[in-house]
């Protein structure tokens, strides 16, 4: 299979969607460690700390999306390179890790929400 600019493109395409993906994550985790501190001032009137539960699934996600931008980049890297010497072959797993770390993460919300 011979090297052309398209199949470069579209890698770094790729990549590039891998990468708004995992900053949204990211701002999500952000959001919610501050949900429960919302949640806290709603309830109580004025402002405390936040609910643990709440950080720890907010750093979660920003762990979460840290980790899956850098298996990006990993992939982009691999997937160029195959490219190059003409051999690519397609690889899973990215969408796997993304998936059962989102499933997770709303699992764990939504059980939050539902005891507190």
């Amino acid at each position: 299979m011979p090297d052309t600019s398209t199949d470069h493109l579209a890698n770094e395409r790729t990549f590039l969607a891998w990468i708004r993906t995992s900053i949204t994550i990211i701002g999500l985790g952000f959001v919610v460690a501050r949900f429960g501190l919302f949640l806290r001032a709603l309830r109580t009137g004025s402002a405390g700390t936040a609910s643990p539960v709440s950080e720890w699934v907010g750093v979660a996600l920003v762990l979460s999306g840290s980790l899956l931008m850098a298996v990006a980049w990993y992939r982009f890297r691999v997937v160029r390179e195959d490219l190059v010497r003409g051999s690519y072959t397609p690889r899973g797993g990215l969408e796997l890790i993304l998936t059962v770390v989102l499933v997770s993460v709303g699992i764990a919300l939504a059980i939050y929400l539902l005891v507190s």
